[in-house]
């Protein structure tokens, strides 16, 4: 992807500069804290400054699991740098955390189709309105879209060198899709989807070597 960007690189910082004022825009005038950002953030401040995952109840600290851990830390650890209850530094590291997931969409159709294609990825990807508006809210979206996004880049990257065996790419894979679990339950559905095309590819494999027959 490197070799892209240096390829045509008043393309992508004309496409970057692009995504991020439209992401932008939608930080300075719509940013949305809603109830659910602020039981998200409840939780990470008690993490943080009592080190009980719960959340407030006339004036207790009440343990509880109505949200997965992930958000929460993120929170935690934005808060813990920039103080509580700062969501502007918040939402201007989804920002980041999206152009990056716009990066990796593009190193996907890099791999899978072409480099035209990736431009197109990009550009298509960095100015779409929903992943932008995404990052102006205090909410799980950005960071499982860029998780996801990691996830089968690598996943992708491991079966290219499928063949090498690299196990680096697949325990990145793992890891991302680890994130995606911890920030929302559907994130399953991704391990569940990768999981299921292996198990095709293996079967596949053990097919046609059985239909080969032994070696002579």
């Amino acid at each position: 992807m490197r070799e892209l960007v240096r390829k045509h690189p008043w393309f992508f910082l004309s496409a970057t500069l692009a995504a991020v004022a439209l992401r932008l825009f939608f930080i300075i005038r719509f940013p949305a804290i809603l109830d659910d950002s602020k039981i998200y953030a409840d939780i990470a401040k008690n993490w943080l400054q009592h080190g009980v995952y719960g959340i407030t109840d006339d004036g207790n600290i009440l343990p509880t699991y109505i949200r997965l851990p992930g958000y929460p830390a993120f929170l935690a650890l934005m808060f813990a740098i920039f103080g509580a209850d700062h969501y502007r530094p918040v939402l201007l590291a989804q920002m980041v955390a999206d152009i990056g997931a716009c990066l990796l969409i593009a190193d996907m159709a890099r791999r899978m189709i072409s480099e035209r294609a990736a431009q197109a990825a990009y550009l298509l990807a960095g100015l779409c309105p929903v992943l932008a508006n995404y990052t102006a809210a205090a909410l799980t979206e950005t960071l499982e879209v860029f998780f996801t996004a990691l996830a089968l880049d690598l996943a992708v990257v491991g079966l290219e060198e499928m063949k090498e065996r690299r196990l680096l790419p697949w325990l990145g894979c793992g890891a991302a899709v680890g994130a995606v679990i911890l920030l929302r339950p559907d994130g399953g559905i991704l391990l569940a989807a990768i999981g299921i095309y292996l198990f095709f590819l293996v079967a596949r494999s053990i097919l046609t070597r059985s239909r080969a027959g032994p070696p002579s």
